[in-house]
């Protein structure tokens, strides 16, 4: 069949190519979508247990994106009420405590030779952080290291006043987003001193605790994801003698930049670097055996409902007790290969799902 004028014929072979190129992206959107869907509950979903369907993580990650990607800019610097964070610390193993707030996951991992904190929080919650330590008996005196996960102001503000109050405590970041730190619009004054550069795959070993420290540039160019080993529970309700190992990934959302500072000249750059940090930190998690997920975000690993559970399982001696013993034979709601496959796998698939929409447009 001829095909008259040239430029019409071109013109519709163009549209028959972009059209063939759109229903490519929509379909590899769609797979991995449904992929990461099929991984949210478990095959055999408890009723009692909700905290085993990871709904909220599937909702956010998996979310369409507005695009282009625009810059984060957010002015965190009022003090909100203290009834709109705080939240009561949790005792999650041995050797692992929660000292956040109601969003933030802050953790302390103690130990024979001192402690570790995981991220530091907001200036105006460091207070209630030293007396989490203290709910637990810990010595915030002990406190060897401050890792911050990444170079965001709910992360790194609350560093500088810890960093005052106990000058043994070191400060840490990897040199990517110590620079990040230097270069945002924070306010000086919430800006901890440089301090501990972490090296990729660095370990910090406290007592008989070893916590390895990756660089996974995705969420800031410098995120930090960690390892932490062994983790104990033989003092609880629901006791054990396993050796646990947690991982957590340090930064969940696609961020391309904020705060004045951008990290990445665009999303596909953005997505592909979160594919491949979170592709290795799977393996490494794999090999060492991990059976437990941390996030740095609560909502999203379900770190409310499982503490509400845990603090069920293991009351205080004054009230309670009938609840912790029908308890007892019930497994720790934090510990759970499948869910660190499921949460993994989920994570993966959305983080392909960001990337093919980002192709595509």
């Amino acid at each position: 069949m001829t095909c008259y004028p040239v430029k019409f014929c071109s013109a519709l072979l163009v549209a028959g190519l972009l059209a063939s190129v759109v229903n490519a992206q929509t379909d590899a959107v769609n797979d991995h979508l449904d992929a990461a869907r099929a991984a949210v509950a478990p095959s055999a979903a408890n009723p009692d247990r909700p905290y085993e369907s990871f709904d909220a993580l599937f909702d956010q990650v998996c979310a369409e994106p507005g695009l282009p990607d625009r810059m984060q800019m957010n002015d965190r610097s009022a003090i909100p009420a203290r009834e709109e964070w705080f939240t009561w610390p949790v005792e999650i193993f041995d050797n692992l405590h929660f000292i956040g707030s109601k969003t933030a996951g802050i953790w302390a991992v103690s130990s024979s030779e001192g402690i570790l904190v995981i991220d530091a929080g907001f200036h105006y919650s460091s207070e209630e952080l030293v007396l989490g330590l203290l709910n637990f008996g810990l010595d915030p005196n002990n406190i060897r290291y401050i890792i911050v996960t990444h170079a965001h102001d709910d992360r790194y503000w609350g560093a500088r006043p810890l960093q005052d109050a106990y000058p043994d405590a070191r400060v840490a970041m990897s040199a990517a987003d110590w620079d990040v730190v230097a270069e945002d619009d924070s306010p000086a004054e919430l800006k901890p001193r440089r301090d501990m550069v972490i090296e990729d795959g660095q370990e910090i070993m406290l007592g008989d605790v070893t916590v390895t420290l990756y660089v996974t540039p995705g969420h800031t160019p410098g995120t930090l994801s960690l390892i932490i080993e062994p983790l104990t529970n033989r003092l609880s309700v629901a006791s054990d003698d396993e050796a646990h190992v947690a991982a957590l990934w340090g930064g969940t959302d696609p961020s391309i930049g904020g705060n004045g500072v951008q990290y990445y000249t665009d999303g596909e750059t953005m997505m592909r670097t979160h594919i491949e940090s979170l592709e290795r930190f799977i393996d490494l998690g794999r090999r060492a055996g991990v059976d437990v997920i941390l996030s740095p975000t609560l909502r999203l690993a379900n770190m409310v409902e499982k503490m509400r559970y845990w603090r069920m399982a293991n009351p205080d001696h004054s009230s309670g007790a009938d609840i912790g013993n029908r308890l007892a034979d019930e497994p720790h709601p934090f510990v759970s290969r499948d869910a660190v496959s499921r949460y993994n796998r989920i994570l993966l698939e959305c983080y392909e799902a960001q990337l093919a929409w980002r192709v595509g447009s």
